[in-house]
């Protein structure tokens, strides 16, 4: 048995499950991928091309939580490596997440430095969620280079820092976790279906007494996205996400959220809108951004409180 056993969730990952896997495999971890009801043969990639990875294919798409989940149940190792299918983790990094772990007993989650596909450093780490970070992240988006990097001090910690450091949380496209801590918690929260989750699972292990890390001295390549799908789909669950998250532990500004997130489908049906006429007059496809901010308008009008902080199969 390997002190590591890492837990791939794929979902139409055929291009990048095999250069995910075989870094993994280097560094001797255990490796199971639970496979969500992909439709481009990764099911069959896995089964056929990496006979010492573990498979556990469904036949309907769980969401990412309940995989893990699946996943982690039959893990016996120390530490568990959760990693998406579109990211690579070079066999020292595992070993050192792993060791990092080991050599801080006070320390439940540690994630590495990411890099995007051009080299870039990806902002993975983050405070805990809140409104004011809500709004910070959004500036950073729209905002100019220095200028929007102000809001928001975890910018600083994974553009500069050198040394490992305590942040709030730390996005599970790479992450390292104790085994037995996970299963204190009760695994990851399956009330979300995609996104936020890795947030509620570091809010789970801070109110479990650990801490949780950001290692730059130790990379991994995220591409990001890579089977996220159509934005119709994705933005309206990433939405339903951010209500539960906030509905459940931030319910003095889960008004100010559901009101923003109106606001910002309003303006986005309205741009959405003339983008697609300019798509249609140039005979290209509608960008469909129209269709995903009509659903996220629908969702956050129609989630109250206690509806929001529902399971996602009630919501």
């Amino acid at each position: 048995m390997s002190r590591v056993c890492a837990i791939i969730v794929t979902y139409n990952s055929a291009d990048s499950i095999e250069a995910c896997v075989a870094p993994l495999l280097e560094a001797g971890a255990d490796v199971i991928v639970v496979d969500n009801a992909s439709a481009d043969g990764t099911a069959a990639i896995v089964r056929d091309r990496l006979p010492h990875v573990e498979l556990l294919a469904n036949d309907d798409n769980r969401g990412f939580p309940a995989a893990v989940n699946q996943g982690a149940a039959g893990a016996l190792s120390n530490t568990l490596l959760l990693v998406n299918p579109d990211c690579v983790v070079p066999a020292e990094t595992v070993r050192a997440l792993d060791t990092y772990l080991e050599e801080h007993p006070d320390v439940g989650l540690v994630g590495p430095r990411l890099r995007e596909e051009d080299g870039s450093i990806q902002i993975s780490a983050h405070p805990l969620g809140s409104f004011s970070t809500l709004l910070a992240n959004r500036a950073r988006r729209v905002l100019p280079g220095a200028l929007g990097d102000r809001f928001g001090g975890s910018y600083d910690v994974c553009l500069n820092a050198t040394e490992p450091a305590d942040v709030g949380m730390t996005i599970a496209a790479c992450v390292a976790i104790r085994r037995d801590l996970l299963e204190r918690i009760g695994g990851l929260d399956e009330g979300y279906f995609m996104y936020l989750e890795d947030m509620e699972l570091c809010l789970q292990v801070r109110g479990a007494g650990y801490r949780v890390v950001y290692l730059p001295t130790v990379e991994a390549r995220h591409v990001g996205g890579a089977s996220s799908g159509d934005r119709s789909h994705v933005w309206p669950h990433h939405s339903r996400s951010l209500l539960r998250f906030h509905a459940r532990h931030r319910p003095r500004t889960y008004q100010l959220v559901r009101a923003t997130l109106i606001g910002r489908a309003i303006l986005g049906m309205g741009l959405g809108l003339g983008q697609d006429a300019l798509a249609a007059a140039r005979h290209q496809p509608p960008r469909r951004r129209t269709l995903a901010w009509v659903r996220v308008a629908g969702i956050a009008v129609r989630n109250g409180r206690s509806r929001a902080a529902a399971d996602w199969r009630q919501a």
